[in-house]
């Protein structure tokens, strides 16, 4: 039997205001994770399709997946008898749900020796989590600064003073991705080109930054983190940041502003990072550099 249900009124809340929510994978069954939802998560999490969850430790809602872009799409919803918690059915972009890098929360059996690992991380969470994309990213750029021109690199020659100025087309690239946000910019499909768009952003902001003599990748992370968690508006945070004088502020603002986009858009931080440090990764002239990382990786 079918009946209609405002379920974010419908469940009850415990005295802080969270619901317990049980996370399980629609193919395999497997449960992924344990979270709690208030009711503006849930609602998010219903009108976007997405698994949105309150971080009890943050105070803050997020979206599951992002930073490390392994999103959960939802494909079924069932409120316990009490409806005093929420089993949810995923589908993820890509597996491994905890932040250990493990594909569930409950990796561990306990047996009369002890907890045993019962299956190896899928990922490493300090390359996922931490600064460490951001950084190489940055590094290769500041690596291609400090070279002599590699003529068939377009950045090189970029980074020693020959095309656009990368703040002008900063100005360019932050009108079209606000153009794809409200609609009057369009390519192809919104997801395509909101994401095209950000990785332009991304490009000219790092640009912008190294060509300054600065690579510190942890303040760019913190910033843009702090521009996706706080909800603030991205034509806001684009004008503060154009309009800043201050060079380090500027950039700040600048990475501040691409998270608030990312949010906007529904695009997770590391799939623009990714996207462009696996292009960078690709560069047969950043060989050198890459080799060097797997050398001396700090």
């Amino acid at each position: 039997m079918s009946v209609l249900l405002d379920l974010p009124a419908a469940v009850q809340y415990d005295g802080a205001g969270l619901l317990p929510v049980a996370l399980q994978d629609a193919t395999s069954l497997e449960v992924l994770i344990l979270a709690h939802m208030n009711r503006p998560a849930l609602q998010r999490t219903l009108s976007t399709g997405l698994v949105h969850l309150w971080s009890r430790s943050r105070h803050a809602m997020w979206l599951k997946g992002e930073t490390s872009g392994r999103l959960m799409h939802v494909a079924e919803m069932r409120p316990n008898c009490e409806f005093n918690s929420l089993l949810i059915l995923v589908h993820q972009d890509q597996p491994g749900a905890c932040h250990t890098g493990h594909v569930s929360c409950y990796y561990r059996r306990l047996t009369g020796d002890g907890l045993i690992e019962i299956a190896p991380p899928l990922f490493d969470p300090e390359h996922v989590y931490g600064d460490a994309p951001l950084e190489h990213m940055l590094g290769a750029y500041a690596w291609l600064r400090d070279q002599p021109i590699i003529t068939e690199s377009g950045t090189s020659r970029l980074l020693h003073g020959d095309g656009p100025d990368p703040l002008a087309r900063l100005r360019e690239e932050w009108g079209e991705l606000l153009g794809v946000l409200d609609g009057t910019h369009r390519h192809t499909s919104y997801a395509e080109d909101a994401l095209l768009e950000a990785y332009q952003i991304l490009y000219w902001t790092a640009l912008h930054q190294v060509m300054a003599g600065d690579k510190e990748a942890a303040r760019a992370r913190t910033a843009m983190l702090s521009g996706y968690v706080e909800h603030d508006d991205p034509r806001a945070a684009s004008r503060r940041a154009l309009e800043t004088g201050n060079q380090d502020e500027r950039v700040r603002r600048l990475w501040y502003a691409l998270g608030a986009a990312c949010r906007a858009a529904g695009i997770a931080l590391g799939t623009v990072v990714q996207r462009d440090l696996e292009e960078l990764r690709n560069k047969p002239y950043l060989a050198e550099y890459f080799a060097q990382r797997v050398k001396d990786p700090s």
